[in-house]
C-alpha cells in the first residue's frame, strides 16, 4: 500500500469536510420541518439537542482530557466551544426557518474571509492588498445574493445576516485554535469545547417541551434522527477533522473547505425541490472568486 503524502491527507480531509458540512444544511432543514413544510422542532431545540448529543458522545474523551488542560487554556476552549459551535448552531437553525439550504451553504463560504479579517485585526496576521480585494469582492457577492428573490420562503435579509454573523464567529474560533492552543490534541479540543457549549444548551433543552413534541408529533422521532446524524457527523467528527486540519496547515487553508461545500449544499437543495437560477449561480461565483483571492498568497 502506497504511503500518502501529508498534502494528500489534507486534501482528503477537505473533501470529507465539504461532504459532511455541505449536507448539514439539509439535515437542519428537515429537523425543523416535516414533509409538508410544517414546523416540528424549534430552532433553539435543534441547536440544543445537537450540542447535547455531541457533548454526550464525547464525554468519555472529555473526562480523560480534563486534567491535561491548564487553567489558562480553558478560556480559549470556551471561545472555541461558543463561537465555533454553540452560538452558530442556533443562528443557522433560526435562519433556515426562512432560507433555502442552498443559500445557507453559499453564505457559509464567507468563513475564510472573516478568518482572514479576524487574523489581521486581532492575531497580527500578515496580508496583501489582493487579499483585502478578495474580501470586498466576496462580501459584494454575498450582498447581491441575499437581495435576490427566489431562494427561501422569506426575503428578509436579516435571516441571511444571521448566517454571516455565524461565519464571523467561525473566523474567531479557528484563529483562536491556531494562535492560542495549537498544541492541544484536536480530539481534546473537540470534546472539551463541545462540553463547554453542551452543558448550558442541555440545561436549556430540559426546560422546553421537546419531550412532548417528540412523543406526539408524527415527525418527532424523525427530526431527532436528523439532529443525531448532524451531531455525530456534522459536529463531533467534522470538528475534530477541522481542528486537526487547522493545526496541520493554517486557518485559511482549513477554511477553504467552503469552496466545495456550496456544491454539496446546492445539490441537496435541488434534490429537495429548492430553486437555483443563473443569477444565484453568478452571485455564488462572485463570492467564491473573492474567497479564492483572499486565500491567494
Amino acid at each position: 500500500m502506497l504511503k500518502q503524502s501529508p498534502r494528500s491527507l489534507h486534501l482528503v480531509a477537505i473533501a470529507l469536510l465539504a461532504l459532511t458540512w455541505g449536507s448539514s444544511f439539509i439535515l437542519m432543514k428537515h429537523a425543523l420541518k416535516d414533509e409538508l413544510d410544517q414546523p416540528v422542532l424549534a430552532p433553539d431545540q435543534v441547536a440544543a439537542l445537537r450540542m447535547g448529543i455531541a457533548s454526550a458522545i464525547l464525554l468519555p474523551v472529555s473526562l480523560r482530557a480534563f486534567r491535561k488542560i491548564k487553567i489558562s487554556e480553558w478560556k480559549y476552549l470556551a471561545v472555541v466551544g461558543l463561537m465555533g459551535s454553540g452560538i452558530p448552531a442556533v443562528l443557522f437553525t433560526t435562519a433556515q426557518q426562512h432560507l433555502d439550504s442552498s443559500l445557507a451553504g453559499i453564505l457559509n463560504t464567507l468563513t475564510p474571509l472573516f478568518t482572514l479579517l479576524i487574523g489581521i485585526a486581532f492575531f497580527q496576521k500578515e496580508f496583501k492588498r489582493m487579499q483585502i480585494a478578495g474580501v470586498l469582492i466576496g462580501l459584494a457577492g454575498a450582498i447581491s445574493l441575499i437581495t435576490l428573490q427566489g431562494m427561501g420562503g422569506s426575503h428578509n435579509p436579516l435571516f441571511s445576516l444571521l448566517i454571516i454573523v455565524a461565519t464571523l464567529f467561525y473566523g474567531i474560533s479557528v484563529n483562536t485554535i491556531s494562535a492560542k492552543i495549537p498544541h492541544i490534541h484536536p480530539l481534546h479540543i473537540t470534546a472539551l469545547s463541545l462540553l463547554l457549549a453542551g452543558i448550558p444548551w442541555t440545561i436549556y433543552l430540559s426546560q422546553t417541551n421537546i419531550t412532548e413534541i417528540v412523543s406526539t408529533h408524527p415527525h418527532g422521532w424523525q427530526s431527532v434522527g436528523y439532529v443525531t446524524v448532524l451531531a455525530v457527523f456534522g459536529t463531533c467528527l467534522a470538528n475534530m477533522l477541522y481542528f486537526w486540519l487547522t493545526q496541520q496547515t493554517s486557518p485559511l487553508f482549513a477554511s477553504s473547505v467552503t469552496y466545495i461545500m456550496p456544491m454539496v449544499a446546492v445539490a441537496w437543495g435541488l434534490d429537495d425541490g429548492e430553486s437555483f437560477g443563473m443569477l444565484h449561480l453568478a452571485c455564488a461565483l462572485i463570492v467564491l472568486s473573492g474567497v479564492w483571492l483572499a486565500n491567494k498568497k
